[in-house]
């Protein structure tokens, strides 16, 4: 299978350097740019203070960890690994239809774009010249590009293993809402810096059930995120793009 190339026992890290890159802060996704959804929240006054931050985390944030992103990535790893076009196809329209803000779906979409250009660009010379032309080929079909089906295919390809790629999905998610916090809320580095701590404890846990889960269970309840997120669609002033 062509997409098993770095499976090789002695390049049993080689994997580490390429997701290490892809995660950096500075890798110009865009990821800064959003709020993960508080900036919506606390315009509302539902999110002022750290421990309001740390149940956002813990709360909204792990269920769209544990019930959307990380199992969508993993499903994609899974088509990808198999070359499973049709597969990759339909997750990628099931993330777009589990999101129930029109943010949160252009968030993931533009930040999917992003890193699914950076990835042809950075590693398409060191393909393989039928893996190349499966690659490029997805690329038309795939409808939204999603970031979580993204990485998963992403993963996939350059030999990352499904866990590791969720576990930096997931290290990158909680980031992305602790470096808006420190704009937002009224919290310093150390308590933020806390909380992140606390959320790298759960990622084991969060990476296990997501791969337990079925399709058929993908999607949150979550009306407190999806009223602010609505609300940050149409406010006068915002920091974020989403």
């Amino acid at each position: 299978m062509r997409i098993a190339r770095h499976s090789d026992p002695d390049r049993s890290l080689a994997w580490l350097g390429l997701l290490l890159h892809s995660t950096d802060s500075a890798y110009p996704i865009g990821g800064f740019a959003h709020s993960g959804g508080l900036e919506g929240l606390t315009g509302r006054g539902q999110v002022t203070t750290l421990e309001h931050l740390g149940e956002f985390l813990h709360h909204e944030i792990v269920d769209t960890l544990k019930f959307v992103e990380l199992p969508l990535l993993y499903q994609a790893w899974m088509a990808a690994t198999a070359e499973d076009e049709h597969s990759l196809v339909q997750l990628d329209r099931l993330s777009e239809a589990v999101r129930f803000g029109a943010e949160p779906r252009l968030a993931s979409r533009r930040l999917g774009i992003q890193r699914w250009s950076l990835f042809n660009k950075l590693h398409a010379a060191s393909m393989e010249p039928p893996e190349f032309e499966w690659i490029s080929a997805l690329g038309v079909v795939l409808p939204h590009k999603h970031l979580c089906i993204i990485a998963g295919i992403e993963a996939a390809t350059m030999g990352v293993p499904a866990a590791a790629a969720m576990t930096a999905l997931a290290h990158q998610t909680v980031m992305m809402v602790a470096q808006a916090a420190l704009k937002l809320v009224r919290v310093g580095q150390t308590g933020v810096q806390t909380l992140v701590a606390e959320l790298a404890l759960r990622s084991p846990e969060l990476v296990h059930q997501a791969m337990q889960l079925d399709l058929a269970e993908i999607g949150t309840c979550l009306p407190r995120y999806d009223i602010g997120t609505a609300w940050h669609e149409t406010a006068h002033a915002r920091m974020f793009l989403s």
